[in-house]
């Protein structure tokens, strides 16, 4: 009995040393450096949300499940959901920050640019730049200006086919390419794919890269796609206007872009999809039909959408394309005659877009006009809504006008869609440097409070899907946006009873708030609702 009774005192011995070996050593040596428990975690997957813990080592996730481990910081994230750090595919910050003036310098000096502030408050930790064939042609030297500046959030880059267009050709007006330039364009292109760009950008609305015909464009895309990159583009027209044949443009422009991914075998990224006026000729049916019937192809087609009806654009952007170079009216169409012509255009434009809903957000020229539409500045002006448009357009600094150019019923029925990306199409920003889109601080917060949780146009899971999986997956993101044992920590602990965006079109620079906690490769970048200052972010590269 004696001896029994020593060998279940031996085995007990035993059993606490080795649990004691394992968890409660860690009071000398924490096993995580971090453990967030007991939040209700939705990993990115179609799972549903359980309430676990989180054990962090470095930048890495190391552990999920119930466990009493030692930890250097414990979050407690209970009544707290727990997410993967949401990605943004359609980043701008990589354009605004391109210039040497003002915005390169402030870059270097303000902690709200260089740590991101605006896309931290939104539980934002990876954003892609490059798009709209606009911003750095350069990759390897922008991404190693990130890592310079230590960015707040990780950042992959596009190559802007349209910016390099422009940067190989320059002195000439916007033309179709020749085989010689086509060649020339293709070799720079691989370079920057070579220098890790995760893929190719264009506007196919605007020169140069609205004079690319479908040869050149399936060209171009087709040799990227053995280093598995990406085409982002940017629909030739995306509205309902019907060509001379009866045919919605809309249409015409998704069936142009389908099939150059089928013929260049290249996964396709339709970026900012929305349906522009006028929409009235075409239903939603037939813009899912093509895009359906593509993937059933074996097409890998999807899209992202900023979940806002109204969009910032500069006024000339609203003119046919032949009248505009770099934002600026054509030195032919400033004539007598010239303006006569573009005058017409603009009264056609306002067949479809009525002058009041153009209110200017930004025109240093004459401050007195930001705040008003053009309807309200023709009748102070006394002057008709074409030549008032007509004086800001050709001034050579165009206004920022806000425009509700969107069917925002489209855009809900876009939004249900399981291969539609979140998306700001916003920027890394400062307060009272310009006039931002109101999406800049608040394009992720909006969509889950306003259109997951208010509406319930889509359920929260899928919402968090469409910011943090199903983008990470598309572009090929490794270790990106999913709760996984052996994933970067990448993660946003959020109140969703408070989570909103406060920002709007009058009051735009305002932080998202109920991001309570977000780690970003492993660093607390938000303790408590506040930003710690400590950047986690890095330049990433396509693998």
């Amino acid at each position: 009995m004696r001896k029994r009774t020593s060998a279940i005192i031996l085995f007990f011995t035993v059993f606490c040393v080795v649990i004691l070996s394992g968890c409660f050593q860690a009071a000398q040596e924490p096993t995580f450096d971090l453990i967030i428990k007991d939040g209700l975690v939705y990993d990115g997957t179609t799972d549903k949300p359980r309430v676990t813990d989180i054990g962090i080592k470095g930048d890495k996730i190391s552990a999920i499940g119930k466990f009493s481990c030692q930890a250097t910081k414990i979050i407690d994230a209970r009544g707290f959901i727990v997410t993967p750090g949401f990605i943004d595919v359609h980043s701008r910050t990589d354009f605004i920050l391109k210039g040497k003036g003002i915005w390169r310098f402030m870059a270097y000096i303000k902690p709200a640019i260089n740590g991101n502030h605006n896309y931290l408050y939104q539980g934002v930790t990876s954003i892609i730049t490059g798009n709209d064939g606009n911003g750095y042609t350069n990759t390897a030297k922008w991404l190693n200006w990130v890592d310079s500046l230590k960015f707040g959030v990780n950042v992959y880059h596009l190559a802007p086919v349209g910016a390099i267009c422009d940067e190989l050709f320059s002195g000439k007006e916007p033309q179709p390419l020749d085989e010689n330039q086509r060649h020339t364009l293709k070799k720079r292109v691989l370079k920057e794919m070579e220098d890790c760009a995760i893929g190719l950008s264009f506007d196919l609305s605007r020169n140069p890269d609205q004079l690319l015909d479908k040869e050149a464009l399936t060209d171009i895309a087709g040799s990227i796609n053995h280093y598995g990159g990406v085409v982002s583009m940017i629909l030739r027209n995306s509205t309902g206007a019907l060509d001379s044949a009866g045919n919605p443009a809309f249409v015409n422009s998704l069936k142009e872009v389908t099939e150059i991914s089928r013929r260049a075998q290249t996964p396709l990224e339709i970026s900012c999809l929305r349906l522009k006026t006028p929409w009235k000729n075409l239903n939603y049916e037939q813009i899912s039909s093509i895009i359906r019937d593509a993937r059933q192809a074996g097409i890998d087609v999807t899209a992202d959408q900023t979940p806002y009806d109204y969009g910032f654009d500069i006024l000339t952007s609203f003119l046919p394309p032949e009248y505009v170079a770099n934002y600026e009216i054509k030195k032919e169409y400033t004539t007598a005659e010239g303006k006569n012509t573009v005058i017409k255009a603009v009264n056609r434009l306002f067949t479809t877009t009525a002058p009041e809903n153009f209110s200017i957000i930004s025109y240093p020229a004459n401050k007195s006009y930001e705040g008003k539409n053009i309807r309200q500045i023709a009748t102070f002006e006394r002057k008709s809504t074409a030549q008032c448009y007509w004086e800001m357009a050709s001034n050579g600094s165009p206004p920022i006008v806000a425009v509700p150019d969107s069917s925002g019923h489209f855009a809900k029925l876009v939004m249900r869609s399981p291969i539609v990306f979140t998306a700001s199409e916003g920027i890394s920003y400062v307060k009272d440097s310009a006039i931002p889109h109101p999406s800049y601080w608040g394009a992720f917060a909006r969509k889950i409070r306003k259109y997951a949780l208010e509406d319930k146009i889509v359920n929260l899971n899928d919402a968090i899907r469409s910011m943090t999986a199903l983008p990470a997956e598309k572009f090929k993101l490794a270790g990106r946006g999913k709760i996984t044992v052996g994933s970067f920590a990448d993660i946003a602990i959020i109140n969703i009873d408070t989570f909103r965006d406060k920002a709007s079109f009058l009051h735009p620079e305002q932080y998202a708030e109920g991001v309570e906690y977000l780690i970003v490769n492993g660093i607390l970048s938000i303790d408590r609702g506040k930003i710690t200052g400590k950047k986690g972010g890095k330049a990433l590269k396509r693998i």
